[in-house]
């Protein structure tokens, strides 16, 4: 295998090295989580929503989860 760059890091050696995992796109996992499982992860301050939209999202999870324990 001939490296990307000059000087740059050598690709694994070993069937193990491959299994490392690199930086994890969390937006990205999201993202294929609803679009192939239905799955929805939402955090309640995401700067993306509005106040009504973390409203919602705060209902949801106190009324499938039990209230979050606010004492922490």
């Amino acid at each position: 295998m001939a490296r990307p760059l000059p000087h740059g890091p050598m690709p694994p050696r070993c069937a193990l090295g491959r299994t490392v995992p690199t930086t994890i796109e969390a937006e990205a996992i999201k993202r294929n989580g609803w679009r192939d499982h239905g799955l929805l992860v939402i955090a309640v301050d995401d700067p993306r929503l509005g106040w009504d939209e973390r409203a919602l999202v705060r209902a949801l999870g106190d009324k499938l989860y039990g209230r979050k324990d606010t004492a922490r």
